[in-house]
């Protein structure tokens, strides 16, 4: 056989047998492994909804005005002959010291006036009262005397009668006692008008004296004082000025306490007042104070803050017709202590601050992002890796947050994702790799 018969022989043989091989493998071939792929997860953040007690804060704005303001309006005029250094527009005052004086010459010779008047009429009544005492001595005497010619009178008759003396001598004597009871009578007259006339003299007395104290007290208005601690607001008075009486010449405000009136919806504004258990309705500013709230007055300016401490001290009697919510007065007591020149300035009138009112304290509730509340007041909850839609009770939402309380446990996980398209029951996976535990009530 020659070569190449052999060698084809060969080859046949080998595709043969790989052939045979071939289908040997393929029919014991191992049967595959079914996988099933897992459902694809989206990935969530959640967090741990824990109680806690939460106080609310209920924030607005106010500008800053004196608590207390005197106009200062003088009670008399005259000219300006003294003006303290302090009474000008920006300046301080402290209490008791002089804002300026009036002339006091016009007022001191009405006293002097006054006084000579009540010392003529005192003189007078003194005169009056001697007087009296010397008519009635000398009505004493003419009674006596009139007493004798009438005596002398009733013997004359009796004489005349007996024909002893003449008719001429009777009527002598008759003349006599009248001429003399004329003259008793007019000292009676006398005596009657002396009362009439010391009850004007004291009246004009008394007039005189009430003159008297009111020239003092117009003397002592010529000098105007500070009734407390203040700052000038607005004057332009100097020495040498006229004052007007009944005109204002500046005003002055109390340094010692200033106050922000803060406009309130109604819905923020019921967080405010505290609750007092058995209380009746106020009915006085005292009963009124254990209802009212501190407060936290902050100021920004060239990027930094600052803060006052305060209480809010009077809420007004009704809403505003127009906005419909409620006005706040807050106090700042000492708005001056905490100034540091270059870092923490004074609080000063007309300042635009922001007004954090500290309100009631909430126990034993939730607090959530803003974003964690979803439409309707429900939220998503991570329930053993399924979303689970869930209805909650809001408090209060507020910018830091939303206060919900009944429809979640505690140590539940919240979702605060966005999740697009959100089914009940969807399986999700938490970012932190913790598994969501059971969340509904």
């Amino acid at each position: 056989m020659s070569r190449q018969k052999v060698f084809i022989v060969l080859a046949v043989v080998v595709l043969a047998a790989g052939a045979a091989i071939t289908r040997l493998v393929i029919q014991n071939r191992p049967k595959p492994e079914v996988v099933i792929a897992p459902e694809p997860r989206r990935f969530v953040r959640t967090m741990l909804l824990k109680k806690q007690d939460k106080t609310f804060w209920v924030k607005g704005f106010g500008t800053v005005r004196p608590k207390k303001e005197l106009s200062i309006v003088p009670e008399v005029s005259g000219k300006v002959v003294e003006r303290s250094p302090g009474f000008r527009t920006g300046g301080f005052i402290k209490k008791g010291d002089l804002l300026f004086q009036i002339d006091p010459a016009d007022y001191e010779l009405a006293i002097e006036r006054r006084k000579a008047e009540i010392a003529q009429l005192r003189a007078d009544i003194a005169r009056l009262r001697q007087e009296e005492k010397n008519h009635q001595a000398d009505l004493e005497i003419a009674e006596r005397h009139l007493e004798l010619v009438s005596q002398e009178r009733e013997r004359n008759n009796r004489l005349r009668r007996q024909g002893v003396i003449s008719s001429g001598q009777y009527d002598q004597s008759q003349q006599n006692f009248l001429r003399q009871e004329r003259t008793v009578q007019s000292i009676k007259n006398v005596l009657a008008l002396l009362p009439v006339q010391l009850r004007q003299k004291s009246a004009a007395l008394h007039a005189s004296r009430s003159e008297l104290q009111r020239a003092v007290l117009q003397l002592s208005r010529t000098k105007l004082v500070s009734p407390f601690d203040a700052r000038v607001r607005d004057t332009s008075l100097d020495a040498g000025d006229f004052a007007a009486a009944g005109q204002s010449v500046g005003k002055i405000y109390d340094v010692s306490v200033l106050e922000v009136p803060v406009s309130l919806p109604v819905e923020d504004a019921r967080w405010v007042f505290r609750r007092n258990q058995g209380t009746v309705f106020p009915r006085s500013q005292e009963e009124v104070k254990p209802f009212l709230p501190t407060a936290r007055v902050s100021w920004s300016q060239f990027g930094e803050k600052v803060e006052w401490r305060g209480r809010v001290s009077l809420v007004d009697s009704g809403l505003d017709e127009s906005t419909r919510a409620l006005t706040l007065v807050v106090e700042i007591p000492e708005p001056m202590k905490n100034w540091v020149p270059g870092e923490h300035p004074p609080l000063f009138v007309g300042m635009f601050v922001e007004v954090n009112i500290k309100g009631v304290t909430m126990p034993d509730v939730f607090v959530i992002p803003r974003v964690a509340l979803r439409e309707r007041d429900h939220v998503y909850l991570l329930d053993e890796g399924k979303l689970r839609i869930q209805k909650v009770e809001v408090i209060r939402k507020g910018q830091d947050g939303v206060v919900i309380r009944n429809g979640v446990n505690e140590n539940a996980r919240i979702i605060i994702s966005a999740i697009p398209d959100p089914v009940s029951g969807m399986r999700l996976n938490d970012q932190n790799g913790i598994a969501g535990g059971a969340s509904a009530q």
